[in-house]
């Protein structure tokens, strides 16, 4: 299981190939009809399941989730049913809710976040922001305080995941998470429904819910949309200065600092790859979220061309060959541009091409302190789970003197 996130490997001066890092694709949404006209009340075709049966059961038969599970009828794109499973009890009696195959409700089930007790700072309030309305922009997340990189912001675990299907139609699917979402405990129901939607239709509150604010993990192989009401509020810039990483062992979902933040300053995350072309990103926000970004970056005439240099730079400070231009001035332009567009929270790869080519020069200082800021920068990132953050673990293990970039350039 893991959040859905690129990676790149400085493998060999041979293999390895430069391939811009960060999440794959823009936060998935759910697809809602855009005509509702018509729409029906479903009632859900459950499992028999009699009350003395279920008073004779024992709950271990179904544990952790506190209900016996109700299902579809097998789906043939998947060849399986979608059942609802909930956990009230779930993180101290946070709780949570899930709609998806049984072979995957039970992988979530054996997660450390279902077997152990989740470590104490999460799920709890770290007073670094409040919520408030920004004009244009509907309910945001404000800094209380003044905050620094690497400041965390929030950690909580998930109130709803769901198997990421399109066999369902839209009235039945509505019908099937409604009925988990109404199992949730009260309160992170309530924090749930209070969310942002997009169309504002209440016989589809729910899918509109999880198209304005779902993120989204892997499972299986299979992509789960999954909803975290406290950082749902986060709005979207292309230059945010806030990065966010799922600890999927946890189930948990983490904001942290990229830059200074100010006291009422807005805390943003970006919804979409920030280093693709401004009309990139303008159509998946607009097709994805029903808003078109109007941020410095989008409205910059010069963006397009700095994201172009940035490509530029990093393929010569990729390419080993004897007439590569790479340098350690190449290095750090590719990073002061990083800077420019306030994109703090994405330069492991910049980090990371930095710690090469000051190593390919034989200094071996600057190698190992830009190496160990891309480390810090994929924890935060992709969290210590992906190949990046080992090999950059392994570098500074062993040193500069012992990576294979070592005086390459001299």
């Amino acid at each position: 299981m893991f959040p859905h996130f690129c990676n790149f490997a400085f493998l060999s001066p041979i293999f390895s190939r430069y391939r811009q890092c960060w999440r794959e694709s823009p936060l998935h949404t759910v697809a809602i009809q855009t005509s509702l006209d018509g729409l029906k009340e479903y009632v859900l075709p459950t499992q028999p399941y009699s009350r003395s049966t279920a008073k004779a059961e024992k709950e271990s038969e179904y544990a952790p989730w506190s209900h016996p599970p109700i299902c579809t009828s097998t789906l043939p794109g998947i060849n399986d049913t979608l059942c609802v499973y909930t956990s009230p009890s779930f993180a101290s009696g946070r709780g949570i809710s899930l709609f998806t195959i049984p072979s995957l409700a039970h992988q979530f089930a054996a997660l450390p976040a279902f077997q152990a007790p989740l470590p104490p700072h999460i799920n709890k309030p770290t007073h670094t922001y409040h919520t408030s309305a920004i004009p244009g922009k509907g309910i945001g997340m404000l800094a209380s305080q003044a905050l620094s990189f690497g400041d965390r912001v929030t950690a909580h675990t998930p109130a709803f995941i769901a198997y990421l299907e399109s066999e369902l139609s839209t009235p039945l699917r509505e019908t099937w998470w409604r009925t988990a979402v109404d199992r949730l405990p009260e309160g992170v129901k309530k924090e749930f429904m209070g969310l942002t939607y997009v169309y504002g239709d209440e016989r589809v509150r729910v899918q509109d819910i999880v198209k304005a604010n779902t993120f989204q993990i892997e499972v299986g192989g299979v992509n789960h949309l999954v909803v975290w009401p406290e950082t749902s509020r986060l709005n979207h810039a292309c230059a945010p200065n806030a990065q966010y990483v799922i600890d999927t062992d946890t189930l948990t979902h983490y904001v942290h600092v990229t830059r200074p933040i100010a006291p009422g300053e807005e805390i943003t995350i970006s919804y979409t790859p920030p280093l693709t072309p401004t009309q990139t990103r303008q159509s998946q926000l607009h097709h994805g979220f029903n808003f078109i970004c109007t941020c410095p970056r989008c409205k910059s005439p010069t963006s397009d061309e700095t994201l172009s240099r940035i490509q530029t730079l990093q393929a010569h400070l990729n390419d080993w060959s004897p007439a590569s231009p790479a340098s350690p001035a190449m290095a750090e332009e590719l990073l002061q541009l990083y800077c420019d567009e306030g994109l703090q929270g994405f330069m492991d790869a910049a980090y990371g091409f930095a710690a090469l080519a000051y190593g390919a020069v034989g200094d071996a200082d600057a190698a190992v302190r830009y190496a160990g800021l891309a480390r810090e920068a994929i924890e935060m990132k992709d969290g210590r789970g992906v190949p990046n953050f080992g090999l950059w673990e392994g570098f500074l293990e062993g040193g500069a003197r012992a990576h294979w970039s070592w005086r390459r350039r001299v």
